[in-house]
C-alpha cells in the first residue's frame, strides 16, 4: 500500500468481503496524529492470526497483506493498530494511530476519493463517516440520505456524486488533511 488512502479502502473491502451491511468509519486528525476506528456487523474477525500475512479468508490466495501492511505502517511511526470482534454473534472494530510527522509515515494520498469510490462501489452498504476533532464529533456523510435523494431522482448521480465529493475534500481539508 502506498498510501492511507489503499490502506482505507483494503479495510473496508475486507468489511465488505465479511458480509458487513453497516460500517462506521471514526477520523481524527490532530496535532499531526492520524486516528481512525473503524467498526462494521460483518461476521468478525480477531486473534493475532488477522494480523500473520500468510493467513487469509479469502479463497483465492494464500496470504492476506493489508492488516499486516497497515500494522506495519502504524508501528513504523510509533502508531498502532487494535482488531477486535465485536461480540459472539460478530462484527470487527478496527482503530489504527499514525504519527503523520514521523519520517516513515506514508502520504494520505487521496482520502476524498477513496471515500468517493467506497461509497459509490457498494452503494448497498450502510456507511457512516464522522470526523472528530477536539473530542467533538461530526458525521460527515451518511449513506441512508444520500440513497433516499437517488431514489428520488436517478438522473441526479453525477450531481450527486460531485457534491460528495466537494462535501468531502471539504471536510478532508478543514481537519488539515490536504
Amino acid at each position: 500500500m502506498k498510501n492511507i488512502a489503499d490502506h482505507m479502502f483494503d479495510i473496508f473491502e475486507n468489511s465488505v468481503n465479511a458480509k458487513a451491511t453497516e460500517v462506521k468509519i471514526i477520523i481524527s486528525y490532530e496535532n499531526n496524529i492520524f486516528f481512525c476506528s473503524i467498526s462494521d456487523n460483518g461476521f468478525g474477525i480477531s486473534g493475532p492470526e488477522v494480523l500473520d500475512p500468510f493467513y487469509t479468508t479469502r479463497k483465492t490466495r494464500k496470504v492476506g497483506l493489508g492488516l499486516p501492511l497497515l500494522k506495519k505502517t502504524t508501528e513504523d511511526t510509533g502508531g498502532y493498530l487494535k482488531v477486535n470482534r465485536i461480540n459472539e454473534n460478530g462484527g470487527t472494530y478496527l482503530e489504527f494511530k499514525i504519527n503523520m510527522s514521523h519520517i516513515d509515515a506514508k502520504p494520505f494520498g487521496d482520502l476524498s476519493n477513496a471515500f468517493l469510490d467506497i461509497i459509490f462501489a457498494w452503494p448497498d452498504i450502510n456507511l457512516k463517516i464522522y470526523f472528530e476533532k477536539y473530542h467533538q464529533k461530526k458525521i460527515i456523510f451518511n449513506a441512508e440520505k444520500i440513497k433516499k435523494q437517488m431514489e428520488k431522482d436517478k438522473t441526479a448521480f453525477f450531481e450527486i456524486r460531485n457534491r460528495i465529493s466537494c462535501i468531502l475534500k471539504d471536510e478532508f481539508n478543514k481537519i488539515g488533511i490536504l
